[in-house]
């Protein structure tokens, strides 16, 4: 189960940082594609929008911490706690 964990933990994380890639990508292609449509008219380009006053989705923090709880969840708790109960076999 601990391998389960620390799987799921990393896939989560890393799926979050890749939704968030994804979605300043898709903004920034966005606003691209509107100021080159308005440059081709041959005005001036409005500001619209700023990159920056787009908040990530909550989605993304969500998974980030799910993530980050399995991986730590994953991993054994003490090292001599499984020294102390190991069985010796009677010969």
């Amino acid at each position: 189960m601990n391998n389960i964990n620390k799987i799921l933990g990393v896939i989560l994380m890393l799926g979050s940082v890749f939704i968030s890639t994804i979605e300043r990508i898709s903004i920034r292609v966005s606003v691209a594609i509107v100021e080159a449509g308005y440059a081709s008219g041959g005005t001036n380009v409005p500001q619209f929008a700023q990159t920056n006053e787009h908040p990530t989705g909550m989605l993304v923090y969500f998974m980030f911490f799910v993530g980050f709880i399995l991986l730590v969840a994953g991993f054994p708790g003490s090292y001599k706690k499984n020294r102390n109960h190991t069985h010796t076999k009677d010969v």
